[in-house]
């Protein structure tokens, strides 16, 4: 694949700063996976109770904090950051946490972690970014894909299952950002991809299979399906890396929104709200992010508050829009500012 080196601008940060933030701390990064499984384990063990003494109203909602919970471990968060190799100190544990967050989500971690670096590389760069392509804010924020969010999400389940699908029977060209192809013919990942794919579509096929036998249909929607109920929380997440901005431009405070505050959606979303941060550094690990975030700002444009507030500058910009169908979002950038 033509991928032009890209000279990216990043905010000169003091080393000893950099060096600090940098650093792995396995402690730190099995306090955050532990919190992720004991929420899982917590959502999943209430609805399986309400199911079990038939309590529906009760197990709905279980089941639905649940999935809303269960997307953030997905690229969404979670298989995102262990994507990196910038969680645990220990290889070995990160690549093994990076698997089962995989797993438990229909992601495969040979093809997220090349697509994603690659989006790294060249974030909104038209037809070359193939993970984020900008255009108006309402192809995102639209009716359609709110419904989608709030309820069942079909498209993320064509994409996801119907990738893992069509990677299992050897079609290792198929994908659903467009990459062309992601993987040459002689590149080995390509059978490691596979391997995944066949890998993920046996072991949910087996448990599937355990669930239906024991009539633990709870257990299909929990472990096997829950990841595209209640995207919502994840999507809006989405929504406030890239969207509205704009595209070509060698500097990621003009593509990148951030956030800074909000403790629920900062733990859920590990972070990721430091966006522009995350994209100059992405060696720092997310429990850094604030730190990073500190020694940057004052070279960063002014940053959104909270996710609520963000959200409501892309509803202002597909607004503009609507008017005038070229416009996109250029935060003011500190140098320029009076």
């Amino acid at each position: 694949m033509e991928n032009a080196k890209i000279e990216w601008y990043r905010t000169p940060v003091d080393k000893a700063v950099l060096k600090a933030c940098t650093q792995k701390s396995n402690l730190k990064a099995f306090r955050k996976v532990g919190s992720f499984l004991l929420g899982w384990l917590v959502t999943a063990g209430l609805s399986v109770y309400f199911f079990l003494h038939q309590l529906w109203i009760p197990m709905v909602i279980a089941c639905y904090v649940h999935s809303t919970f269960l997307f953030f471990f997905s690229m969404a968060a979670g298989v995102h950051e262990l994507s990196h190799g910038t969680l645990f100190k220990t290889k070995w544990l990160n690549e093994f946490f990076y698997g089962l967050f995989c797993w438990m989500t229909w992601n495969n971690p040979v093809h997220f972690r090349a697509s994603h670096a690659l989006h790294h590389q060249l974030t909104t760069y038209q037809g070359k970014d193939k993970e984020v392509i900008q255009g108006p804010v309402k192809a995102k924020l639209n009716l359609g894909n709110l419904v989608q969010w709030f309820t069942f999400d079909a498209q993320l389940f064509g994409q996801w299952v119907g990738l893992a699908v069509a990677h299992a029977f050897g079609r290792a060209d198929a994908d659903y950002f467009g990459w062309n192809p992601l993987f040459e013919k002689t590149d080995p990942r390509r059978k490691a991809m596979v391997a995944w794919a066949r890998f993920l579509l046996i072991s949910h096929l087996v448990l599937l299979g355990v669930f239906i036998s024991f009539q633990l249909w709870v257990l299909i929607y929990l472990v096997t399906f829950g990841t595209f109920f209640a995207t919502w929380y994840g999507k809006f997440c989405g929504a406030m890396q890239h969207t509205g901005l704009g595209e070509n431009v060698p500097d990621w405070r003009l593509v990148c929104h951030t956030f800074t505050k909000g403790p629920l959606t900062k733990w859920l979303y590990w972070n990721m709200n430091y966006h522009i941060e995350h994209h100059m550094y992405a060696a720092v690990p997310c429990y850094h992010a604030e730190e990073l975030h500190r020694a940057l700002a004052y070279d960063l444009p002014p940053t959104q508050t909270t996710l609520w507030s963000g959200m409501r500058l892309l509803f202002q910009i597909k607004a503009r829009q609507k008017t005038d169908p070229s416009y996109v979002y250029v935060p003011e950038l500190a140098g320029k500012r009076g």
